[in-house]
C-alpha cells in the first residue's frame, strides 16, 4: 500500500495583489492581516489565539477555497442559515499536494447542530445504518 503524502494542505497565502486598496473586513483581522504563508504540518496544526483574532474566519476561508459549504460538512453539504461568509476565499492560495483525499469533512463547532439536523431532515445518514 502506498503512502498518502501529508499532508494534503500543505500552505495557505493571501494572493494580496487582488485585494482591494482599502483592506477592510476581513482584510483588517490580525490573522489574515499578517498572514504572508502558514505552512501545515504533515500530522496537525493548532491555531491558537484570542477571540477575534481571525482564527475561525481563516479556517472558514480555507474550506471555502476548498468547495465546503460556509456552515461545514461534507463538500456535498450545501446550506447557509445565516449570510455571514467573508470573501476572503475568493483571495486564498492554496498548495495541495499532488493526491486527493478520498473523504472530506468540515468540523465547524459553531455550527455542526445545523449540519446534524439537515443530515437528519435529507436522510443523508440512512444508508449508514
Amino acid at each position: 500500500m502506498a503512502l498518502q503524502p501529508k499532508p494534503y494542505l500543505q500552505e495557505v497565502s493571501v494572493r494580496w495583489e487582488t485585494v482591494s486598496d482599502d483592506g477592510g473586513y476581513p482584510f483588517d483581522i490580525p490573522a489574515i492581516r499578517n498572514l504572508n504563508g502558514l505552512e501545515f504540518h504533515s500530522d496537525v496544526t493548532f491555531l491558537v489565539g484570542e477571540n477575534g483574532s481571525g482564527k475561525s474566519t481563516l479556517l472558514e476561508g480555507v474550506a471555502l477555497a476548498l468547495g465546503f459549504g460556509p456552515e461545514g460538512g461534507t463538500k456535498n453539504v450545501r446550506f447557509q442559515t445565516a449570510q455571514t461568509v467573508s470573501p476572503l476565499h475568493e483571495h486564498l492560495k492554496l498548495a495541495r499536494s499532488y493526491k486527493t483525499p478520498k473523504d472530506h469533512y468540515f468540523l465547524r463547532a459553531e455550527s455542526f447542530y445545523n449540519v446534524a439536523t439537515y443530515m437528519d431532515e435529507t436522510g443523508y445518514l440512512d444508508g449508514y445504518g
